[in-house]
């Protein structure tokens, strides 16, 4: 499940999109993911719609195929240990 233990802690990573990576190409994945994966949550009305930007939706699209497929484009993107979640829209 992408955790690892530390200690008796079980610790969550996330898979989210580098700073720099242009907005081309987190089109590109984005495109891709939602091809493979459910992304009802970044269209109209979705928990992670807002803020409507593309490196939001990249987040999203990024770690729910990490979840997917156990595997993260460190070429766009980049594993952290913090969870992004905010307001209603939740990473899981």
């Amino acid at each position: 499940t992408n955790s690892a233990p530390i200690g008796r802690k079980q610790v969550k990573s996330y898979c989210i999109a580098q700073i720099s990576t242009p907005e081309e190409k987190l089109q590109e994945f984005i495109d891709y993911a939602c091809g493979v994966i459910d992304c009802s949550a970044i269209q109209p009305g979705g928990s992670c719609y807002y803020p409507i930007i593309i490196i939001s939706h990249a987040d999203y699209a990024l770690n729910q195929i990490y979840r997917y497929k156990g595997s993260c484009d460190l070429s766009i993107a980049m594993i952290i240990n913090i969870d992004p979640s905010y307001g209603s829209c939740k990473y899981s």
